[in-house]
């Protein structure tokens, strides 16, 4: 049961971290915008002096290598996680075959994510960030092209931790069930009429 409680704990980190992490993304490129409408006149006097499509330009860019480096090392972190929650769900289960199959799915999906999608979004991101929306037209369809399946591929993830979580949950109600019966059968085992040396 303990190892069970684990492996609960390792797929609500997963699931948490990852609704943390697109929280985080987002609110990284919302604070451009934030600061460019700063009330402090000293930070709107700076803007003004290099020019606020500059100062947007350099601020999305702070925020994309923010972002950049926080997916990075937390694909490196949901590995990690991947490979223990697959250990621990080996000996929680005994090796079920639907469960180990939706956590090799996951780590599967990290690790193309991290491998293969990932570098290409950081490559094309940098070479497009300070080109004008006109510029770099081909990058920049290849790019959202990479992001795009890169969100299908967290929604994905997403859906599949979800699902094994549910399916944890159902095993452990059913092995509950499983131990309340059979205590309740040894209860009335014990209890039954011709145990009579019980009332005596």
């Amino acid at each position: 049961m303990h190892t069970r409680r684990l492996a609960s704990l390792l797929i609500g980190a997963w699931l948490a971290g990852s609704a943390f992490m697109i929280w985080v993304a987002t609110g990284n490129f919302r604070s451009v915008e934030e600061v460019l409408r700063a009330r402090s006149t000293k930070a709107q006097r700076e803007i003004n002096d290099i020019g606020p499509a500059r100062a947007r330009a350099l601020l999305r860019y702070h925020a994309s290598e923010q972002n950049r480096h926080y997916f990075y090392y937390w694909e490196i972190v949901q590995i990690a996680l991947g490979v223990v929650l697959a250990v621990v769900l080996l000996f929680a289960t005994n090796g079920n075959k639907l469960i180990m199959a939706l956590v090799a799915f996951m780590l599967a999906i990290i690790l193309i994510m991290h491998f293969r999608i990932s570098p290409q979004i950081t490559e094309l991101g940098r070479a497009i960030d300070f080109a004008g929306s006109e510029q770099m037209s081909v990058e920049r369809d290849v790019f959202w092209n990479y992001h795009k399946a890169y969100s299908a591929m967290e929604v994905l993830k997403i859906g599949l931790g979800l699902l094994l979580g549910v399916r944890m949950l159902y095993s452990t109600h059913q092995l509950k069930r499983r131990s309340g019966k059979s205590t309740g059968k040894n209860i009335n085992r014990v209890n039954d009429s011709n145990n009579t040396h019980i009332n005596r």
